[in-house]
């Protein structure tokens, strides 16, 4: 089995460093997982978490505008010990958000609409170093009312709070992340059923982050 990066219009990192006045919804790290790096063998932490900032995508070409949003997701390399650098596939569709009021039940996915005509889903290899940060935007938004994609797909019909809602929701996410399978036939040689290197990679190389619930606000 063999990923390659899928064609990109245009793939954005910001740096990791923003003006907190910028900033809708900055959401808790999650828990690290391990992912396994075959060529080298080593394992790496991974953690994330989603981010919600000011702005228009460098790619709109609208009407100038102070109501957009772009939503992120941040990848943070914590492994304990200095090695090289993974090759991690973001791919913006397998990025899952959900939405909760206050008592924690889920608010219904908006009903999908007319395909997009822009461009298509975020997806490619980033390289993420040792004890580094890159930020990887997934999909524009509007800020007043509030729009909220459930997932990283841009034709995705997104949720919307208005200004005037006084409930209060919580926004969480999981997301897929996996490294490449270069590697692979090195680990296991010749004569290994393809199953077996499969269920490897599945189990070692392939793996979700599970980002926490956090209180999202409307901006004023």
């Amino acid at each position: 089995m063999k990923f390659t990066a899928f064609s990109v219009l245009f793939l954005i990192c910001f740096s990791c460093v923003a003006d907190d006045t910028n900033i809708i919804f900055k959401g808790d790290w999650s828990e690290p997982v391990g992912l396994q790096n075959l060529e080298s063998g080593h394992d790496h932490g991974i953690r994330g978490r989603l981010l919600i900032i000011t702005g228009s995508e460098p790619a709109y070409g609208g009407p100038k505008t102070d109501n957009a949003a772009m939503m992120f997701v941040e990848l943070q390399n914590v492994t304990g010990a200095y090695s090289e650098s993974p090759d991690v596939l973001f791919d913006s569709t397998k990025l899952k958000c959900k939405l909760t009021d206050e008592y924690g039940k889920d608010v219904p996915n908006p009903m999908r609409g007319m395909a997009y005509g822009g461009r298509g889903a975020l997806v490619n290899w980033v390289k993420l170093p040792y004890n580094s940060t890159i930020r990887l935007f997934v999909n524009s938004e509007s800020k007043s009312p509030l729009s909220i994609h459930p997932n990283g797909e841009p034709w995705s019909q997104p949720w919307s709070i208005s200004s005037g809602d006084t409930n209060v929701y919580y926004l969480s996410g999981a997301l897929e992340l996996r490294t490449s399978t270069n590697g692979l036939a090195k680990i296991f040689g010749d004569g290994v059923p393809l199953s077996r290197k499969q269920e490897y990679y599945e189990k070692d190389c392939i793996k979700t982050l599970t980002f926490p619930k956090g209180k999202i606000s409307v901006p004023n």
